[in-house]
């Protein structure tokens, strides 16, 4: 019997395994169900037996699939760490750390803790992609970025993934009549409000504001990027924008944007780190954690 398995093959199984079905496996890992279909076969043609049965539910496991499933995931996982023990020997590793992280902290947080990273790890190779929340978990579960980085309410979550606390700010133009102010939410009602992604935590964060107040929610337009919504803002607009306070804070300290202070403040998010909870633990993702850790998110009023 043949037994030359590839990791691959086995990434794409526990992947079919951990989501249920072929076409959230294929999103996750970035390939079509075709290539997903064509992994499991050759797979099951290796192996000499059927790993997957269909059912009344969908695909379900035969005892075959059960039998490999374990093994699968410890076999991915002394993948990794492999990779990781030969790290931890040497500062001189070649290998490729893949960030995926929102843009907010892709584009305002990152470059200075990646600058201390290359600093420490001269030979290894950064990559950065940016997303909304449910695609970089997904990233992150299905093997195709090493560390994670989104901003979330806290929910009650496990704390010792969070690296810093961060702040939403409203602000405007400095001609805007709010400008410096602080409005009442009756007032704040009356505008519309600018934000990279209005179906996100952002906007769960409004709406709480003014469900508190007992106000009615306010006209809410995703712009799809943080630029987008500062450009927004500065074309003359009556709108007022919110964004994480450290994707603002060097426009509001030169003037070039105004805060609008609100009371009570707005509902705090966090920064978390999530990585796979089957890898293993890398050093340079673990000095990447500390060096964010040690560099608290700055405020508008920093």
């Amino acid at each position: 019997m043949k037994t030359d398995l590839e990791l691959r093959q086995l990434r794409v199984f526990v992947s079919v395994v951990e989501s249920g079905a072929h076409a959230p496996a294929a999103r996750s890992l970035g390939i079509s169900q075709s290539t997903i279909s064509e992994t499991l076969s050759a797979m099951e043609r290796t192996l000499g037996t059927a790993i997957f049965k269909k059912s009344a539910k969908g695909s379900v496991l035969t005892p075959a699939g059960d039998a490999l499933l374990p093994y699968a995931k410890q076999m991915l996982a002394l993948a990794s760490e492999c990779v990781t023990e030969v790290a931890k020997v040497s500062t001189s590793v070649s290998g490729t750390l893949v960030v995926a992280a929102v843009e907010s902290l892709s584009a305002y947080v990152l470059p200075s803790p990646l600058a201390a990273l290359r600093a420490r790890w001269p030979k290894a190779r950064l990559e950065v992609a940016t997303g909304v929340c449910k695609e970089i978990r997904a990233s992150v579960a299905a093997g195709k970025c090493d560390l994670g980085l989104i901003i979330e309410a806290e929910a009650g979550q496990d704390e010792t993934s969070i690296l810093a606390k961060a702040q939403l700010v409203i602000f405007g133009s400095p001609a805007h009549p709010f400008a410096n102010r602080s409005p009442s939410p009756d007032q704040l009602q009356r505008c519309d409000f600018y934000m990279s992604d209005a179906a996100g935590d952002y906007h769960q964060v409004l709406r709480n504001y003014f469900e508190a107040a007992g106000t009615p929610l306010p006209r809410m337009q995703a712009l799809g990027t943080v630029e987008g919504v500062k450009r927004g803002i500065l074309a003359g607009a009556d709108a007022l924008g919110l964004l994480p306070s450290h994707a603002v804070e060097q426009e509001i300290r030169d003037g070039v944007l105004a805060e609008v202070k609100v009371k009570p403040p707005l509902r705090g998010l966090v920064m978390r780190a999530v990585l796979s909870p089957g890898a293993a633990k890398s050093p340079i993702v673990d000095d990447l954690i500390q060096i964010l850790r040690d560099a608290p998110l700055r405020t508008a009023a920093a």
